[in-house]
């Protein structure tokens, strides 16, 4: 047997390796962040910031969906183009939970949806009976993505912030090796 050879291996595979660099800081997503508004809003203001940095560019609707149309409408309408690959539900009010009822009855919006929900009321992690919860339940049953959060920082659970930061990067990924089927 004669020697492997490795001299041309390693070449491909930083080459390999440069490429795939390459293509994930040239390809984009586009996310919404939904959530309450307040302190959730300045809060979202500064995950954009975070988003942006990475290359993905992030949409709050009070700050860049068209003011002329009633949210409940306009969002919507913005969530089922294509354009828009993740919409992160930070339920915090019964405003986003009534708007992540909402969405998880629109096909085109649902398997969109990442809902972040506090730790205490995700449907195999808390005790919670409520009508909110069993829709949870039902929407992971079917979408699998609802993530228990902890933004107390008072159990295991992450922040939401983490949770968004890394589902939003290892899509990009994923986009970027063809790894997504819709």
């Amino acid at each position: 047997m004669g020697r492997p050879r490795s001299g041309k291996r390693p070449i491909r595979v930083h080459l390999l390796k440069r490429s795939f660099e390459r293509r994930i800081s040239k390809t984009g997503i586009i996310v919404v962040l939904l959530g309450a508004g307040g302190r959730g809003l300045k809060q979202r203001r500064i995950l954009r910031q975070e988003l942006t940095v990475l290359g993905i560019i992030a949409l709050i609707p009070e700050d860049d969906f068209p003011k002329e149309i009633a949210p409940s409408l306009c969002e919507e309408a913005m969530l089922s183009k294509g354009d828009i690959e993740l919409a992160f539900v930070n339920v915090q009010s019964w405003g986003t939970a009534t708007e992540f009822a909402q969405f998880h009855k629109n096909s085109t919006i649902a398997p969109k949806l990442r809902v972040l929900v506090p730790h205490e009321y995700h449907p195999l992690y808390g005790n919670s009976k409520s009508y909110l919860t069993d829709l949870y339940l039902t929407h992971t049953a079917i979408f699998g993505h609802v993530y228990a959060i902890d933004d107390a920082r008072t159990s295991a659970f992450p922040p939401s912030r983490q949770v968004i930061m890394k589902l939003a990067e290892r899509y990009r990924q994923c986009k970027v090796l063809g790894l997504l089927t819709r």
